[in-house]
């Protein structure tokens, strides 16, 4: 009797693979939109913006980010360059300190 070989071959994942392994939940249900990310990704993402750039881009978007934006887990970066106050009058500077100032962690002025 002739016998087929058996041929067995180790295919690598592709990288489009390897990044849509990476992007799964616990579930194992694949991650397709922004909602789907977790919390931690979010105040990780924040650590390189300044407070504005956060409030701008995520304030009123839904009610989740409004809860990220209010939680005690984000810590605040704010820079303020007082010559320049184009987008924030020194009122809604204050104002913003007033009401988030223990969740603020660094605070820059700037008098250029």
């Amino acid at each position: 009797m002739d016998q087929a070989k058996q041929k067995f071959t180790f295919n690598q994942p592709t990288e489009e693979e390897t990044k849509t392994k990476k992007l799964r939940h616990e579930d194992n249900q694949s991650i397709t939109t922004i909602e789907d990310l977790p919390n931690e990704f979010f105040f990780e993402a924040f650590d390189y913006l300044n407070f504005y750039q956060i409030f701008k881009g995520f304030s009123k978007l839904n009610h989740r980010f409004d809860e990220l934006l209010s939680s005690s887990s984000l810590l605040l970066k704010v820079e303020i360059n007082l010559p320049e106050q184009d987008e924030m009058s020194m009122i809604d500077y204050r104002r913003f300190i007033n009401m988030n100032r223990r969740k603020i962690f660094s605070l820059k002025f700037w008098l250029r």
